[in-house]
């Protein structure tokens, strides 16, 4: 790329690294067009083009520190430009994850009998995680989120401290998270395995 010599990046980087904003503007204004067309040519939206590069001189200004102290520091930069393109894909992929899950929960939710039987498929699988608990996690857990127990009171009766309540909540929380994207995932191929 015409323009800047390796060393002038390096000076500049190590400038920009100290918060001078004039080396930042000189930084910006040679990478901002050929930024511009690299997100544009994979994305096709000047819009979104623009939004990548600006977060891409964003998380460069915020990283100052680290692109001063780079081996490569244009490629450094080329590296966040490739993130910050990455990331925008995917969370257009998880959108569309979302939108695909709400158009099969409102299926479900136009069939009412249907809608019941999945209910109860759900129950019966959260039924399942929570009994495969152990059991100090699995009592918390019954107590504060089926009985509506505080977890100071949880506390008191079990003789614990309520330190020990949260931790051991969070922990089973976090096993019926795991656990149940894994059921969700296999009952959703088998709904998919069923209408082929």
């Amino acid at each position: 790329m015409p323009g800047l010599q390796t060393y002038d990046i390096i000076l500049l980087l190590e400038r920009v690294s100290q918060d001078n904003e004039e080396a930042f503007r000189i930084v910006f204004d040679h990478y901002k067009a050929p930024f511009y067309a690299a997100a544009l040519k994979m994305t096709h939206v000047a819009g979104i083009a623009e939004e990548i590069v600006q977060e891409v001189f964003v998380t460069l200004w915020v990283k100052r520190k680290l692109a001063a102290e780079a081996r490569n520091p244009e490629g450094y930069i080329f590296t966040i430009l490739h993130n910050c393109i990455y990331a925008h894909f995917r969370k257009l992929a998880q959108e569309r994850q979302l939108k695909s899950k709400v158009a099969l929960v409102r299926e479900e939710s136009e069939n009412p009998v249907e809608a019941l039987l999945l209910e109860k498929e759900h129950r019966a699988v959260i039924e399942k995680v929570i009994s495969q608990l152990p059991p100090q996690q699995r009592i918390i857990y019954k107590l504060a989120k089926q009985e509506g127990i505080s977890r100071e009171e949880i506390a008191r009766q079990l003789s614990i401290s309520p330190n020990t309540v949260r931790n051991h909540l969070a922990a089973a929380v976090e096993q019926l998270r795991t656990c149940l994207k894994k059921e969700t995932s296999i009952m959703i191929w088998a709904a998919i395995w069923a209408c082929l």
